[in-house]
């Protein structure tokens, strides 16, 4: 929770209305300087499921983790104090669990803007498909559906989460740890009931933290993620190579020439000419990111300023 004070009586207000109710909530107070401890500081006075910690501002990587650190369910989910879930949430991916005997479940998610609305649709609990750990991390990799690789949305099997954490100070913290999770699991349900409100605006999270200085993260991440995973099998090694390629794309679309960014904006480049022919013909990547390697063809200035007009 780092100052969401217009929006965490929303987010704390849909974990209250719970209809699976044994659970632990763990706020972690990232350094607010609003309004959002006091209020998050209420639901703990009044509820011992609630439990509030603070810290220095850090982050969200090191937020989540001082919550994996001290959490003591067999299950955990992570939520932004931004976004809400659906008062079935925990009690559907609970029960998908115990079914189906699965490591995780995720579950799809529904945009909502500042007012909260939502289309109060009933919610569909049917399993969508049942993956090996092997298939959801692929799936994930190629970031075209469920499961994806934001931490939220899904409830995790506890120990999975043991010796691992997410990397301090950086964006993109969920792509360097939620594949190489899933991965681990003994297998990965998921259903299209959307139970995760992700909460779309100018001052999220996400879109406070994506600076010209941070943006450059990705490209080492994704690099990172595709070592890990390019020895595991040939399925994997694919999708490794699509992310990469996609988070080399972003490099050159979100970036500008500068010194700061010089090595970022070349290794991209390389990445790209190295992996575009073999990535073209695979199957499972976006078509945006088949148009983006057919522009790669052509004179590099003219790429560059088609890529920059977005894709």
């Amino acid at each position: 929770m780092y100052n969401t004070e217009a929006f965490i009586n929303d987010c704390l207000d849909s974990l209250v209305a719970q209809t699976f109710t044994d659970f632990e909530a763990i706020i972690i107070n990232d350094g607010s300087t609003d309004e959002s401890a006091r209020i998050a500081a209420s639901y703990a006075s009044s509820d011992a499921r609630f439990k509030l910690i603070g810290q220095p501002n850090k982050g969200p990587s090191e937020a989540r983790n001082t919550g994996l650190k001290i959490m003591r369910g067999d299950y955990v989910t992570f939520i932004d104090s931004d976004d809400c879930v659906a008062p079935n949430y925990l009690e559907t991916l609970f029960f998908l669990a115990q079914l189906h005997q699965a490591d995780i479940v995720c579950c799809s998610t529904q945009n909502i803007n500042e007012a909260y609305k939502i289309d109060g649709s009933k919610p569909n609990t049917a399993i969508y498909k049942m993956l090996t750990a092997e298939e959801a991390a692929k799936i994930s990799l190629y970031q075209d559906s469920l499961p994806d690789y934001s931490a939220w949305n899904k409830l995790y099997k506890a120990n999975l989460w043991k010796g691992k954490l997410f990397p301090a100070g950086t964006i993109y913290e969920d792509l360097a740890v939620v594949p190489e999770v899933l991965l681990e699991a003994n297998k990965v349900a998921t259903t299209k009931s959307k139970l995760y409100f992700y909460r779309k605006r100018p001052g999220s999270e996400l879109a406070t933290q994506i600076d010209k200085q941070k943006i450059v993260q990705l490209l080492d991440i994704a690099e990172n993620v595709f070592e890990k995973m390019k020895t595991v099998s040939k399925p994997l090694y694919k999708a490794a190579r699509s992310m990469l390629v996609s988070a080399s794309f972003s490099i050159l679309m979100r970036t500008k020439e500068s010194e700061e960014t010089a090595a970022f904006r070349k290794n991209a480049l390389a990445h790209i000419r190295k992996y575009r022919f073999s990535t073209f013909f695979d199957l499972n990547i976006r078509m945006r990111n088949r148009v983006a390697i057919m522009l790669s063809y052509l004179p590099r200035p003219l790429f560059l300023k088609l890529l920059k007009k977005g894709l």
